[in-house]
């Protein structure tokens, strides 16, 4: 792993953890990483706890970083988001599963569903987590710092 740039909290330090990584994110002033046997770690500020590890957390296959928060999902479908939760993005909605893709974005979080449908939850002052009435057949998400974003199988994008 190389990182470079700010490196006031440590996130561009913590080699030695970071090794054997298959996937990175980057949030605020930490980062993630997921190593080749599911397991997780982080290095970084841990004002919020984003970077205290779940205990038992394993068996994951992606992860998204937000603004002080995380999230995993697990090769079962489920999801499990753990940091800062002032907005709700940490509070996983109950029987979420069947869940393929996920993404942070500042104090939000969405999650791509097997379906095509999107579920989101967290801060939705500016409307990031009103999922439009309808919406289906998407293929990929993404979240920014007060959007997100859906990309449909017939390669349009919704925001």
């Amino acid at each position: 792993m190389v990182a470079w740039g700010a490196n006031w909290c440590g996130q561009c330090g913590g080699w030695a953890r970071l090794r054997g990584a298959t996937a990175l994110a980057a949030g605020y002033w930490h980062i993630l990483a997921l190593k080749q046997d599911g397991s997780v770690t982080a290095s970084g500020l841990n004002n919020a706890g984003q970077c205290y590890i779940p205990a038992g957390l394993s068996d994951v296959t992606a992860i998204a970083a937000g603004y002080d928060h995380n999230v995993a999902l697990k090769r079962d479908g489920t999801v499990l988001a753990w940091g800062s939760n002032g907005y709700g993005q940490c509070n996983v909605p109950a029987g979420l599963s069947g869940v393929r893709a996920i993404a942070a974005g500042n104090q939000h979080t969405v999650a791509l569903k097997e379906d095509g449908s999107v579920a989101a939850w967290g801060d939705n002052r500016l409307g990031q987590c009103s999922v439009p009435a309808g919406l289906s057949d998407l293929t990929a998400v993404a979240a920014g710092h007060g959007h997100s974003v859906a990309l449909k199988r017939n390669g349009t994008a919704v925001a």
